[in-house]
C-alpha cells in the first residue's frame, strides 16, 4: 500500500476546508443583513445580560451574534431559554431560509471535515511510520 491512497481524501479534507472558509466570508456578508428590527427587539435585557450586550456588540463577537441570531430565525424553539421564541416572526422569510441553509452546511461541514481529519492523521501516521 502506498500514501498515494490519501490523495483524494485530502483533496476533499482540503476543499471542505475551503468551503468552510467561504461559508465565513458569507457570514461577514450576512452580518449587515441581520434584521434590524430583530436586534432592536431582542438583543437587549431581558435577554440578554448587560455583559452579553457589551460583548457581542465589536467585533470579532458581532459575528457570532449574527450566528445566533440565524439560529433564532431558522429554528425559534432554540430561543426558548432566554424567551426569544417569537423572534422569527421578524425576520424576513429569504433570511430564515439562508440561516436554516447555513447552519446545516456549517454542522455538516465541521463533522465531516473532523472526521476525515481523524481518518487522514491516522493514515499519514501509519505510513508515515508503520508501511514499509
Amino acid at each position: 500500500m502506498s500514501v498515494e491512497l490519501l490523495r483524494y481524501p485530502t483533496y476533499l479534507w482540503a476543499t471542505l476546508l475551503l468551503a468552510l472558509m467561504a461559508w465565513l466570508m458569507v457570514i461577514f456578508i450576512l452580518h449587515f443583513f441581520v434584521p434590524k428590527a430583530m436586534l432592536k427587539t431582542y438583543f437587549k435585557e431581558p435577554h440578554f445580560s448587560p455583559a452579553e450586550i457589551e460583548f457581542f456588540t465589536g467585533f470579532p463577537f458581532a459575528y457570532i451574534r449574527t450566528v445566533m441570531f440565524m439560529r433564532l430565525a431558522g429554528w425559534p424553539e432554540s430561543g426558548e431559554k432566554r424567551g426569544l421564541t417569537e423572534a422569527y416572526k421578524l425576520a424576513p422569510s429569504w433570511f430564515r431560509v439562508i440561516s436554516r441553509i447555513l447552519i446545516r452546511f456549517l454542522f455538516v461541514g465541521s463533522a465531516l471535515l473532523g472526521i476525515l481529519g481523524i481518518f487522514l492523521f491516522a493514515g499519514f501516521y501509519y505510513f508515515e511510520n508503520f508501511s514499509s
